[in-house]
């Protein structure tokens, strides 16, 4: 027995300290969830500085540096320029960016010699990040926002089908009129049909100061009036996220752009269909057969699906089973790690928008693969993982995969997050074959954040 605690003793000397993280960024809701599950790996800290500007001049931050092994920076805004000039050798410094950051000046202002990994929620705006702020390719990480799938019950109250929901309905981007026109159009067929509208009313944010806010969401008023709807729209402001979706039988993604959407996801964990307009990026993180190209195909699908539990029920298995796996907390702890624990060099530059399309683009306006394939050294094109693995086991030193139009759009996140390492680059051909939606994007984006992004 003595003999035995001795052993426990040697073991708990020898047993790793867990790295110091220091978390630090604004609007902390999209990584504050992910704290408990990285706990078991990592002594973590977080500094939120939303409202606290200041705190990034304090002792206190400087005595978390002394402390941090890595940094983990949350938006690419005014706090990731300090920490890009005040990282040690020693330390690690991961920013993960979002979509605002394209179209502001933020990033130009990094060090990003000093930056180990930008991580982006989509393949798509990792690309834009790149190219606006010149990041080297080997130090451009995928990893999509964390689900936490088992806080979400699969409850549902009767009558659930007919009921429709927008997380998030302000700023006007994220399209209420569009959610309205919806439920008008079913109410045409069933007068029992409900959108709830969940979060903030715009009245009590910022947003009401703007004009043009106040102008659309009177004209979304206005619409509602016209149309009867007063009683079939039902403003729930913030609901606890298990029972969230528990009367909710479909989850509209109607925005003008996103960079994830976290809620159709959110529906998913909780056995809750989603519909997605398609806005640029979606067909990154969605299945095809949830995207539609406008409102009246949106409404077909809910009128098909509502009343038919074999489709409904098949689609909402299928979209859990997609959530859990892609997004799900295992998911993203096993691959938070891995990026933490990668090195990177900054041996690739950033692709060149308009270099490329001079360069690769033929008179008709297409991709020309032959001189695609010979402008890059030790390149290749993979029609599916399996030609990905042989290509990589087949071949030693740096090589660059692009990935054909043959693999599914969905898995181009994964793929990348899977395989890119400092030796392997990999680039979508159906991105690179599309560069017109990374220039409407921008627009759009910028007239969302009143910005002034520009690709290079």
């Amino acid at each position: 027995m003595k003999s035995n605690k001795i052993i426990s003793k040697i073991k708990n000397v020898f047993k790793a300290k867990k790295p110091h993280l220091l978390i630090a960024g604004v609007d902390m809701k999209f990584i504050t969830p992910a704290v408990k599950y990285l706990s078991e790996f990592y002594e973590i800290e977080v500094v939120d500085f939303t409202g606290n500007k200041e705190f990034i001049k304090s002792k206190e931050l400087k005595e978390l540096m002394k402390w941090a092994d890595i940094v983990f920076c949350e938006w690419m805004l005014f706090h990731t320029e300090w920490f890009s000039n005040n990282v040690t050798k020693n330390q690690k410094l991961f920013i993960r960016a979002h979509k605002y950051e394209l179209t502001v000046d933020f990033g130009f202002k990094i060090n990003f010699d000093n930056v180990d990994g930008v991580i982006c929620v989509n393949y798509f705006h990792m690309e834009l990040f790149s190219n606006i702020f010149k990041i080297p390719r080997e130090k451009m990480f995928y990893l999509g926002n964390l689900v936490e799938t088992s806080q979400y019950s699969s409850r549902k109250d009767e009558g659930y089908r007919n009921n429709l929901a927008i997380v998030g309905y302000m700023p006007n981007y994220k399209g209420l009129m569009r959610g309205l026109e919806i439920l008008n159009c079913l109410k045409k067929h069933d007068d029992n049909f409900k959108l709830y509208l969940m979060g903030k009313s715009y009245k009590d944010t910022h947003w009401a100061r703007h004009e043009e806010q106040i102008e659309y969401f009177n004209g979304c008023e206005e619409f509602i009036e016209k149309n009867n709807l007063a009683d079939s729209v039902i403003n729930r402001g913030w609901v606890e996220r298990s029972e969230m979706f528990s009367n909710i039988g479909y989850v509209l993604s109607v925005s003008d752009l996103e960079s994830f959407h976290l809620s159709p996801t959110e529906g998913f964990a909780a056995s809750t269909n989603a519909l997605i307009l398609n806005w640029h990026s979606s067909e990154y993180i969605y299945p095809e057969e949830i995207i539609f190209k406008n409102t009246d195909e949106m409404a077909k699908f809910i009128l098909d699906t509502y009343k038919d539990d074999d489709k409904y029920n098949e689609l909402v298995a299928s979209l859990k089973s997609q959530c859990i796996e892609n997004y799900g907390e295992e998911r993203f702890v096993r691959e938070f790690n891995r990026i933490m624990n990668s090195k990177t060099s900054s041996d690739t530059p950033a692709v060149n928008f308009k270099d490329f399309k001079s360069k690769y683009y033929n008179k008709n306006g297409n991709l020309d693969k032959d001189k695609l394939l010979e402008g890059f050294k030790n390149s290749f094109i993979a029609q599916s993982e399996d030609e990905i693995k042989d290509i990589i086991s087949k071949n030693n030193g740096k090589i660059t995969i692009f990935l054909s139009q043959d693999i599914e759009n969905m898995q181009i996140n994964n793929i990348y997050q899977k395989y890119r390492s400092d030796n392997v680059l990999i680039y979508s051909l159906h991105f690179y074959e599309n560069l017109n939606e990374a220039y409407e994007f921008i627009e759009i984006a910028n007239v969302a954040h009143r910005g002034h992004g520009k690709l290079n």
